[in-house]
């Protein structure tokens, strides 16, 4: 394809096959519309390395020293980010829940050197601000990408990955062992819908369970083995519950 540019690209986003977004080195945004490649002021020559959108017109790229850019669905404008680091990958569940990672670079080598970063950062935007979480991260963060907001994964340099597990907004057992959105948690939950919540005994079990969930939930946080042991009391008996949901 025809991008337009000599420049180098670092990231890509869309939400579409006709609304593409990457951005790169000095201030780079190309567009795609689904049969070219277009450029849009970015208001700055920094280093662009990473874009997310929650909507088309609610878009943010990151960078170097910094930068942060917000598309509005009409112009780019710099956002503040309440820090000095540089910022190399982005991901959010919303507009509101958005997460920023990278790093303090120091300057004092070459890019991937571990002498050249002072440890590592992840941003969160809330919707008003953006704000640093508190980490003990002592590597540089390349990149992030969740299966929800309770579900966060990043990677960085030296061979890093982070995970972020909140437990304050899960009530539900299921989703704490496997993840919101897993087969298996759509498996169960096809059980609950299709097959328990037709009888009242079912919609009893139902009430039951999401009264305890909230108590299981809770004594899985400090031992891992409760949380293995129950995980695999679930496994044992999904296969059952696969037969009646087909």
């Amino acid at each position: 394809m025809n991008s337009g540019t000599t420049e180098y690209l670092y990231s890509i986003w869309g939400s579409s096959g006709t609304d593409i977004y990457s951005v790169g080195a000095a201030g780079t945004i190309l567009h795609f519309d689904g049969s070219s490649w277009s450029s849009e002021e970015s208001g700055t020559i920094e280093n662009l390395r990473g874009v997310w959108s929650s909507s088309e017109t609610d878009m943010f790229i990151v960078g170097d020293n910094s930068s942060i850019l917000h598309f509005d669905g009409s112009s780019w404008s710099p956002m503040e980010s309440g820090s000095t680091a540089w910022l190399l990958g982005i991901w959010g569940s919303s507009g509101t829940d958005v997460f920023a990672v990278g790093g303090y670079y120091n300057g004092s080598g070459v890019w991937f050197d571990r002498d050249s970063w002072d440890g590592g950062v992840i941003l969160h935007y809330d919707g008003g601000s953006w704000s640093e979480m508190k980490n003990d991260i002592a590597e540089h963060i390349y990149s992030i990408w969740g299966s929800s907001a309770n579900d966060i994964f990043s990677v960085g340099a030296y061979g890093t990955i982070l995970h972020y597990e909140s437990d304050d907004t899960i009530t539900c057992a299921i989703e704490r062992i496997y993840g919101g959105n897993s087969k298996e948690t759509e498996q169960l939950g096809c059980f609950r819908d299709n097959i328990l919540s037709k009888t009242p005994e079912g919609r009893e079990l139902i009430n039951l369970y999401y009264q305890w969930s909230p108590m299981i939930i809770e004594a899985m946080k400090g031992d891992k083995k409760l949380k293995e042991e129950v995980k695999e009391m679930i496994s044992g008996v999904l296969p059952l519950i696969g037969k009646e949901i087909e």
